[in-house]
């Protein structure tokens, strides 16, 4: 389903459009009654035939209650900018229409309220206000409905309106990852500890075992309501109400975090991309802030990676905050002064634990890789920043489902950013530099273990072997009982003693040597093709091996033929090197992949 939230200046009748379109009063607080001014957030709905329910949130004007704002802000689909036209386009209006953007809102309708306070050219002026306000912005465009929550004039219009536009979004994603912000915590009677959010990411269903952040508790969902109608299961991006069992309303507040899968990172200190306000150029390393996140508030200071010049809309700085929080890769935030009286900018959490990067140098050097704020993007750099990282840490960082997340790990690696080697995925330079030290550290020592190697090599040894995988191939690494050989650290005497056999054996068989297909002891098959790896031994033909020795002979006489002749033919070659045919073709393909010969028809001419 879908969430719609209103936005605006106080007093521009954000309260009674949505009494106008739903018939309720979303002011449940007394004080609100008796002050007539919004204070906190509420809620509402609206039914359509063709979508179902519709939640609706209702937030405060006032820039005094910017946190409740942001609280029911948050998880909207379509917001409601209300702009009275008697007033028009107000401070908080403003700020209002920042946090909208800042907070990643998709869709938003402008509505021109109290039309029947104000003649044709004023409403005229002031849609024309808004309509320069919203463009170049990715509202531009956007749909303006003029209405008077007082007559009842063009409230049905706005009602299609809203349709037409919740229509056009994408259906809300379930990623099978639930979470809600808790927005209101109280006691039902009969029912107990009752909870409220906007569900996002997935369901909740009866009866499951749900855990409660920061407190990593685990709960149970006894009941689960919406707009007063018991569900079997939430449906991602509508109110929800849960009825949990095993703690108390005294252990609950606004802000906490209800998971069934926690994809969330506790930490003190994130990376984010922020972007300031107009009017916010005063910015300063170390300026003490307030993050606006989810539903709660946090105490923080900015410390600035890069100087802000103004020049781009945004810029990387770190945040540390007073207490531990939990934030994802691409989670939306708001930035205010102390107080929370005034919107300096927001951000997108690019990093949400900084001190998990051991060094600290690599989150500057990548800085400028950082394309956008992208799945991929935050992906790429979570792997760049710690060089390696296990494909299943790496997944449970995000909230996307598996396969997205697979799917975006292949896309980088076909880009060749990242490669994925076993169980995890690495900066592709932060691989070829690791399998460098590997090879390094298995040539300067005879028979290391993978730990040894992987302590040489300042590498989780987990990490590393994996990469030997990778490795040994190419740069004729072996493993013989879990020891590591480098044919140029190894010779014939420091070979292992099963190993000085196996060549001893096709020494003595010379130009017969051996095949490998009729080997039937696995481990002497092994300690073959392991000779051959270390280049002790040569294969002719992928089973047909010779000690190096007797294959250097037998091509040396071979290329002696050319001494006296131009080409040679295969009987002249046999004869030379006294081999029968079945061996004599296997080397001359060898010496031809040696690029030392080329065959013309039944000849072979010196290259």
């Amino acid at each position: 389903m879908y969430i719609v939230g209103t936005s605006g200046h106080i007093d521009h009748g954000k309260t009674s459009l949505i009494q106008a379109l739903t018939g309720i009063d979303c002011d449940r607080l007394p004080e609100e009654k008796e002050r007539e001014m919004t204070i906190d957030i509420g809620f509402a709905r609206i039914e359509y035939p063709k979508l179902g329910t519709v939640s609706i949130v209702d937030v405060p004007g006032h820039e005094r209650f910017i946190r409740n704002m942001v609280a029911g802000a948050w998880g909207i689909d379509l917001a409601l900018l209300v702009v009275a036209v008697d007033d028009g386009w107000m401070p908080q209006t403003e700020d209002h229409f920042r946090v909208l953007r800042l907070l990643g809102v998709e869709r938003l309708i402008a509505v021109l309220n109290k039309t029947d306070l104000a003649d044709s050219d004023m409403i005229e002026y002031v849609e024309a206000e808004v309509r320069e306000k919203i463009e170049g912005t990715r509202f531009a465009g956007a749909d303006i409905a003029k209405v008077s929550s007082r007559t009842g004039e063009g409230i049905a219009e706005l009602k299609g309106l809203i349709l037409a536009n919740l229509q056009k979004l994408a259906r809300a994603a379930d990623a099978r990852k639930p979470f809600l912000f808790v927005d209101r915590v109280f006691a039902s009677k009969g029912y107990g500890t009752v909870v409220t959010g906007t569900l996002k990411n997935g369901s909740f269903g009866e009866d499951e075992t749900v855990t409660v952040l920061p407190d990593n508790r685990e709960v149970r969902v006894k009941k689960i309501e919406s707009h007063n109608q018991e569900l079997r299961e939430g449906i991602p991006s509508q109110r929800t109400a849960l009825n949990l069992s095993g703690i108390s309303t005294e252990e609950l507040e606004r802000g906490k975090i209800i998971v069934r899968e926690n994809f969330f990172t506790g930490s003190k200190e994130f990376l984010a991309r922020i972007q300031l306000l107009d009017r916010s150029r005063e910015i300063k390393n170390n300026l003490g802030i307030e993050v606006l996140v989810g539903t709660t508030t946090i105490r923080s200071k900015l410390i600035l990676l890069e100087e802000y010049t103004g020049e781009r809309d945004f810029f990387m700085g770190r945040i540390k905050t007073e207490t531990s929080w939990y934030y994802y890769p691409g989670q939306f935030f708001i930035i205010t002064r102390p107080g929370g009286y005034r919107v300096v900018g927001g951000g997108t959490v690019i990093l949400p634990d900084f001190t998990s990067v051991k060094k600290k140098r690599t989150i500057r050097k990548h800085l400028p890789a950082l394309q956008g704020t992208g799945l991929e993007d935050l992906m790429y750099f979570a792997v760049a920043v710690h060089g390696v990282l296990p494909r299943e840490s790496l997944a449970s960082m995000f909230p996307q489902n598996r396969t997205l997340l697979d799917r975006a790990m292949s896309a980088l690696e076909e880009q060749k950013k990242i490669s994925l080697a076993g169980d995890y995925a690495v900066e592709t330079s932060y691989f070829e530099s690791t399998a460098e030290r590997i090879v390094q550290a298995v040539s300067g020592a005879i028979g290391l273990k993978i730990k040894e190697i992987a302590d040489r090599a300042d590498a989780d040894p987990a990490f590393c072997r994996e990469v030997m995988t990778r490795v040994m191939e190419n740069h004729g690494i072996i493993e013989k009982d879990g020891k590591y050989f480098s044919g140029s650290a190894i010779t014939s005497e420091t070979l292992p003693e099963p190993m000085k056999e196996a060549l001893a054996d096709l020494r003595r068989r010379g130009s017969d040597g051996i095949e490998i297909d009729k080997i039937q002891d696995d481990a002497l098959k092994k300690r073959i093709k392991d000779l051959v790896k270390l280049d002790m031994a040569t294969s002719l033909d992928g089973n047909l091996v010779m000690e190096r020795g007797v294959y250097e002979k037998l091509r040396d006489l071979v290329m002696a033929l050319f001494s006296g002749h131009d080409k040679i033919s295969v009987p002249e070659a046999k004869e030379a090197a006294g081999l029968s045919r079945k061996y004599i073709i296997p080397l001359l393909n060898r010496i031809e992949g040696e690029g030392l010969i080329k065959r013309i028809g039944d000849f072979r001419i010196k290259s």
